[in-house]
């Protein structure tokens, strides 16, 4: 069972006061996925977000038929909170790559808090609003100092120009995605391309 004090221990709402928790409980629906099940497939509408209690996901984009890892979600990080806000689908998938445990906020739900003028719904407003742009922020100054690194190069070899492609590649979609995910920048280092066959889909989700 789902505690207020389950979520406390998340870093995001750490913040939020016990009535918000209790309030949090009861709008959202405990979900659990095992390991190679989707939360959301890119592409796909989007209509609610995901906090993510315990496990880790990875957020995963399908580009020119390859699969890029973007980053992993740990416990206690939001995940396609974009959906609360905007109806575009999804620009990125996510798969639980352990069992993860997560609480489903969808936007109907959230639609009416927000109706409501419930200071819960406040608080996801700018939270959202601060870590898409922290995000965004940090994308663009990773985009840049790639640039700056490989443009004082006298010599570009082809090693280095698929290299520099790859890390451009992946920093952009990270851009992309960064306002759907709640993005931790540091872990990311390398691109690291899926099989297909990791993505199951087998829960239909939203």
């Amino acid at each position: 069972m789902i505690t207020v004090e389950h979520l406390r221990a998340t870093g995001h709402l750490a913040p939020f006061t016990d009535a918000d928790l209790e309030l949090l409980l009861g709008a959202t629906t405990a979900r659990t996925f095992q390991a190679g099940e989707t939360l959301c497939i890119q592409g796909r509408s989007a209509s609610s977000c995901f906090i993510l209690l315990s496990g880790v996901v990875a957020v995963v984009k399908e580009d020119e038929g390859r699969t890029r890892l973007l980053t992993r979600l740990p416990a206690g990080t939001f995940a396609g909170q974009l959906a609360l806000v905007d109806r575009s689908p999804r620009i990125a998938t996510l798969l639980a790559e352990t069992e993860v445990t997560a609480l489903e906020l969808t936007r109907d739900v959230f639609d009416r808090l927000v109706a409501s003028s419930s200071p819960l719904a406040y608080r996801f407003q700018i939270e959202i609003a601060v870590a898409t742009g922290r995000q965004l922020r940090e994308a663009d100054r990773r985009l840049a100092a790639v640039l700056q690194t490989h443009g004082r190069r006298s010599t570009v070899t082809p090693e280095l120009a698929i290299r520099t492609s790859a890390e451009l590649a992946t920093l952009r979609h990270i851009r992309d995605a960064v306002g759907d995910v709640d993005v931790p920048f540091e872990p990311i280092d390398v691109v690291e391309i899926i099989r297909p066959e990791r993505i199951l889909g087998t829960n239909e989700p939203l």
